[in-house]
């Protein structure tokens, strides 16, 4: 009994498997009422909106119309198809975008976070040099041949003036 049952699944599966893909549904749109519609032939042309047809790309489109005929009976110009809108995210997309969006945010930030504490320990930096200039510590500068050449009064005035600027316009 069991052996012809399984032997008997085993034949449906076959036979059904055999079935050719085009006898599946190929049509898909929604009636009046609103209820999915799954057909193998063309909707009627009360239907305005086709969801899927076979040799179109899936998503939703308008049935192409006819074109009116001229006095000659001649079809004026022929009608095309116009792509429906693109369908919205789903809610894995929709989530993903927003955590892309804020990752990007703080990374923004952060950035901007990094800057300014740049800024202040340079501005701090520089602060510290010109009171030491102005209070007579003794300061050098660096020579070509790796000295040291320790500024002068005249040196050590335009040395100030340059800090200040400097603090003026990066720290002002």
């Amino acid at each position: 009994m069991i052996r012809s049952s399984a032997l008997s699944l085993s034949l449906l599966a076959a036979a059904l498997a055999t079935v050719p893909a085009s006898a599946s549904a190929q049509w898909q749109w929604r009636d009046a009422s609103g209820r999915m519609v799954y057909s193998d032939v063309p909707p009627p042309p009360s239907v305005t909106r086709i969801l899927k047809a076979p040799g179109q790309p899936s998503g939703e489109y308008r049935p192409v119309e006819a074109a009116p005929a001229n006095a000659e009976g001649v079809p004026a110009k022929p009608a095309t198809v116009k792509p429906a809108a693109a369908p919205a995210p789903t809610a894995e997309e929709a989530f993903q975008k927003r955590r892309a969006e804020r990752l990007e945010a703080a990374s923004k930030e952060a950035q901007k976070e990094a800057e300014a504490n740049e800024r202040a320990t340079r501005c701090t930096q520089l602060r510290n040099y010109a009171q030491g200039l102005q209070q007579g510590a003794r300061t050098g500068v660096m020579t070509a041949d790796g000295g040291v050449q320790y500024l002068g009064g005249e040196q050590r005035q335009a040395e100030i003036l340059k800090t200040n600027a400097t603090i003026e316009k990066d720290c002002g």
